[in-house]
């Protein structure tokens, strides 16, 4: 018997689902198909696939309805981004970790807003280090 493992990450397939369950939870098969036939090009099979991998790692839940199920996140978004943060992070040294903020911040096509909270974050860290 092999040891388990414990997930650390989301696969991409499994983000896109999480984010179409964020956006409008709570939502059947059929809701989440339709919700993101012009993201992915999956069949149904697929579908069901990464459903019971999300339900049996605990990122989301499901009722009965009617003899159907309808699901819904257990996770939020800003917990599972934390933990996928924390997850590349802690493979990295501090220069990488400097270099890969960077990048992202680089190659991340920014709104005004999140420019401007990015800057207050800049400008509260900044003067965290000035305590004294």
């Amino acid at each position: 018997m092999r040891p388990t493992q414990e997930k650390q990450t989301l696969t991409k397939p499994e983000w896109l689902m999480m984010e179409a369950l964020w956006n409008h939870p709570p939502m059947f098969l059929s809701e989440i198909m339709e919700s993101m036939q012009n993201t992915v090009d999956w069949k149904s099979s697929s579908f069901m696939t990464y459903l019971k991998r999300l339900t049996e790692s605990g990122y989301i839940g499901y009722q009965l309805v009617s003899g159907n199920r309808r699901y819904f996140p257990l996770r939020a978004r800003e917990d599972c981004v934390e933990e996928e943060s924390s997850y590349i992070l802690s493979k990295m040294t501090d220069d990488s970790a400097r270099l890969l903020l960077a990048t992202m911040v680089q190659k991340t096509n920014l709104s005004g807003e999140d420019k401007e909270q990015l800057q207050k974050l800049i400008a509260k860290l900044s003067g965290e280090g000035k305590r004294g």
